[in-house]
């Protein structure tokens, strides 16, 4: 059985994913933008589906298609989207060539780029909506898996902010590829979309590889064959293809299946598939023919079209490609190294005045010039940096480093010394959020800098390693105070000012040195003029004195700033001071446009997951717990650094507490018992949160254990008390748990209540909310008293908060109202979902807890799980993701004490929790 042509000339076991991409497109055009999604392995169809796709859609519809190369992680920044802009501005209307150019110099003159990566965005959004206005636009990206940092972020902003009817975005990808580790906060943004559709292809079954064998063999094949074939091939299409070809021969290896064909070329033609190979994707015809080298006697055209006849390459535009990535790594990997450093070299050639330097470093690299790498790789980061794409600058001058001492005299060809491009690594690496790297390069920086005789060039690299330092754990600080002690003592010096407001960022706000720092930085802006000082003292002034107008001022001139960094770091400060004067609507409303923006700009994976913190602690207080559960779930599927997922984990796992799912607020507990918080105040809540589980589990030595680390811990004293104060109250509750329990344990109260006393009394009373927690301590330690405290936390509407302290109010002052308060606090607790507290409320008025703490959408969601519905099933009914319709099922399974959701429903219907007409 050998194949007569390689590939099936029909579409096989793909009909329901084609009508689907086919159905996405109609409600692109019909209801709004959409993005569609075709995931699977290498060779399982994705390519021919989406091709497919593409060929069947109406012909009013406009189609432009894009790939990213193997190499986009090394540095071709935007690399999809420059076809698919050169297109778009060619053949319709938009005319913004000359705009797009500054970014995008390979469709034209280059510019200097101005006004930010939003604007480049912004840019490219333009032009697809005013292409959609004309005509439905469909735009294919091959690969997504490969693509570069700048490609993903762009492709996320397109999908977030395209609100022009008739554009369908769809993308390619790989789920087990090592780029897609890159990829997941991208893939997981865009599930959240209402109008995303992901299509996951597997594998053929084996009357579909029947079908598939038939149609390449124009025959029917033989039973025994197909089965083999199915086994053999596990269903994948392009291995399929393979083993048709290779008749009765069963290959070795995945890898000489793969080069069956490829092998079985005449000479001339196997040579030029080598050498399209080493392109590392898709190739203009143009640059195949520079650096092609046929024989005298071979025509090139003609060399081309048997390989495309063969379908090795297929015709892509003006180009060529693989027709699979597999085949071509293959092909590539099957060069000897001679071979491959030679096609290097001539590729290396051909690009040497072209605009593609990535390209260009990265062949000069492979042949072995240490010179033209040097050179393009150095020049392409200047654009990188010039195009926002900061991740292919980092890539890039890490290649500069690398060939660095490989070439003669290199600062006299850049212009610059190793200790400039090292600075420029690292400050490219904090933009990526690569905080160890960064800090090696700036390490490796102060190496080679004299002090004394370059101490501004010195102050630099040190402020670069404390920023990175700060951003990964806490620390950096003495790297900030060395490099001001190594400038002069001059007010109008905009370093020295951006310096100050820096390290005063880094400390506490409430330390006399952070106090001077952010009013001498104040004062270096206003004296000088520059923004991003004046920004920074407006920050620290105005938490410090409590004056929102100076955070409004901070927000307006952050605005005119290129520094998306910054611009989200005000949020941060707004959100902090609305949480502590007590109003966490505010802070909740604006961390949340932060986050918005954050996602806008690609800043999710670090100042969005940040603001994620500010969001998710002011949705708690305000009692909107499952939107703090969503909140907090999605920013941590954005993978966000060390220290700021464990601040978000600590968070989680409070909830979790509040809610009685004990096993989750141990497994959050877990992951920080012996993190060493330094100066991270997003870390500082650990305290509550370990303490918490261990009085829950009734493990009161464990508890002191973990009360006394946190009393002897010195960020307690030098932090805001709406921070630290919630950290004493927990330990007043241990206290509270030891004198519940009697005897012995209440052994060691007094010495313990006597040092939290001295606390509070040493830490400054910051605002309401501070006001709040300090008087509901103080009557803690007192064990009566509550009243003012019921009246404070009433005045600041926080459910979970006024409900214990009716309790406790109800329980230790035992005023005449008592059972109205307990009514009262029931309420609350059972409209939070707050079970532990229901069920404390429960026993002091002698009853059962009512309906087990459930609140109403957790009693909606019962009622459809008893009458048998899935979880998909009953997010269409209640208009909720499947995601939150599981974690719905997963607090009830938890607060009604059952392992499964058949043993739900029958305790839901044995306690009339549901209506049994349902």
């Amino acid at each position: 059985m050998v194949a007569r042509q390689v590939v099936s000339p029909v579409l096989v076991g793909r009909d329901e994913a084609l009508a689907t991409l086919l159905a996405t497109l109609e409600t692109a055009v019909g209801h709004g933008p959409a993005v569609a999604l075709l995931a699977g392995e290498a060779g399982i169809g994705k390519s021919r589906l989406l091709a497919e796709f593409t060929a069947s859609v109406p012909a009013r519809v406009r189609v432009v298609t894009g790939a990213c190369a193997e190499l986009g992680g090394d540095g071709l920044a935007y690399a999809p989207f420059v076809a698919v802009v050169r297109r778009l501005i060619s053949d319709g209307p938009g005319g913004r060539a000359h705009e797009l150019a500054e970014w995008f110099p390979q469709l034209g003159a280059e510019q200097p780029g101005s006004g930010g990566k939003h604007r480049l965005h912004e840019a490219v959004l333009a032009l697809f909506e005013t292409v959609a206005a004309d005509r439905p636009l469909l735009v294919a990206i091959e690969d997504l898996h490969w693509a570069d940092a700048a490609s993903r972020e762009l492709f996320g902003f397109l999908a977030r902010n395209l609100v022009q009817p008739g554009v369908l975005l769809a993308a390619t990808y790989r789920p087990a590829d090592a780029g897609t580790a890159r990829l997941r906060p991208l893939l997981s943004e865009l599930a959240r979309g209402p109008r995303t559709t992901t299509l996951r292809l597997g594998p053929l079954s084996e009357a579909q590889v029947g079908d598939q064998l038939a149609a390449i063999l124009g025959a029917t094949p033989d039973p025994v064959a197909v089965r083999r074939i199915r086994e053999r091939s596990d269903g994948n299409p392009l291995f399929v293809e393979a083993l048709a070809r290779a008749g009765d021969r069963t290959p070795d290896s995945l890898r000489e299946l793969l080069l069956d064909g490829p092998r079985s070329l005449p000479a001339p033609a196997r040579r030029l598939l080598g050498t399209a190979s080493a392109a590392g994707g898709r190739l203009d015809h143009r640059l195949l023919a520079e650096v092609a080298e046929p024989g005298p006697d071979d025509d090139l055209d003609g060399l081309l079209r048997e390989l495309v006849d063969r379908s090795l390459l297929v015709v892509d535009g003006d180009g060529y490609d693989f027709r699979h990535a597999l085949i071509r790594q293959a092909v590539y990997e099957d060069l000897l190294p001679g071979e491959r450093a030679r096609v290097h070299a001539r590729y290396a050639e051909a690009l040497r005045d072209s605009a593609s330097l990535a390209e260009l470093a990265a062949h000069a690299d492979a042949a072995g010039d240490a010179g033209t790498t040097l050179t393009a790789a150095h020049r392409g980061a200047v654009r990188a940096y010039r195009s926002y794409a900061y991740a292919e600058q980092q890539h890039l001058l890490d290649r500069v480093l690398q060939v660095w001492d490989r070439v003669d005299d290199p600062a006299g060809r850049l212009g610059v010394d190793r200790v400039d491009v090292l600075t420029a690594a690292a400050e490219a690496a904090m933009l990526t959020g690569d905080y160890p790297h960064g800090i090696e390069l700036a390490s490796a920086g102060l190496a080679a800098v004299d002090e004394r005789a370059e101490p501004d060039r010195a102050a630099l690299l040190l402020e670069h390693r404390g920023r990175l330092s700060i951003r990964l754990d806490g620390t950096g600080i003495e790297d900030l105070e060395r490099a001001l002690s190594l400038l002069p003592d001059d007010p109008d010096s905009v370093q020295r000012g951006r310096i100050l407001g820096m390290t005063a960022m880094g400390r506490p706000l409430r330390t006399e040195a952070s106090r001077a720092e952010f009013t001498a930085a104040l004062r270096a802006g206003r004296r000088t003029g520059d923004p991003t000082v004046t920004v920074r003292g407006l920050l620290g002034v105005g938490a410090m004195t409590g004056e929102l107008a100076l955070l409004a001022e901070a927000a307006t001139l952050a605005e005119r700033l290129d520094s998306p960094d910054l611009a989200l770091t005000v949020p941060m400060y707004q959100a902090a001071l609305h949480t502590r004067l007590g109003d966490q609507q505010r802070a909740v409303a604006v961390a949340r446009d932060g986050i918005r923006r954050a996602r806008r700009l690609g800043l999710a994976r670090s100042r969005g997951a940040e603001l994620a913190r500010y969001a998710a602690r002011g949705l708690m207080l305000a009692g909107r717990w499952d939107e703090a559960d969503t909140v907090l779930a999605e920013a941590l599927r954005e993978d966000p650094p060390r220290a700021t997922r464990l601040a978000l984990r600590i968070l989680a796992g409070r909830l979790a507490l509040l809610r009685g799912e004990l096993g989750a607020a141990e497994e959050a507990a877990g992951l920080v018992a012996d993190v060493d918080g330094h100066d991270l105040l997003g870390l500082l809540a650990r305290h509550q949160l370990l303490c918490g589980v261990a009085v829950a589990r009734g493990e009161l030595d464990v508890a002191d254990r973990y009360l006394d680390r946190a009393l002897a811990d010195p960020a307690l004293v030098v932090n805001y008390g709406n921070d630290s104060r919630p950290v004493l109250l927990a330990g007043a509750l241990v206290l509270r748990a030891r004198l519940e329990r009697g005897g012995r344990a209440a052994a060691g109260v007094p010495a313990r209540r006597e040092r939290i006393a001295a606390l509070d009394a040493a830490i400054e009373v910051d605002g309401p909310f501070d006001e709040a927690h300090r008087t509901m301590l103080r009557a803690l330690l007192d064990g009566r008293g509550f009243g003012p405290a019921v009246a404070a936390w009433r005045a600041l509407d926080q459910p979970y908060e006024l409900a214990e302290a009716l309790y406790q109010h109800a329980r230790a002052d035992r005023p005449a109202d008592a059972a109205a308060h307990l009514r009262e606090a029931a309420g609350l607790a059972e409209r939070l979902g707050a079970a532990p507290l229901a069920q404390r409320i429960a026993r002091l008025a002698g009853a059962t807890p009512a309906r087990h703490g459930l609140t109403d959408r957790e009693r909606d969601v019962l009622e459809l799980l008893a009458a048998g519905h899935s979880n998909r099933q009953i997010a269409q009914r209640l208009h909720i993701s499947p995601s939150t319709a599981g974690v719905h099922v997963s607090h009830i399974l938890a607060k009604l004490g059952a392992t499964s959701r058949t043993e739900a429903a029958a305790i839901a219907h044995r306690e009339s929790l549901v209506d049994h007409q349902a």
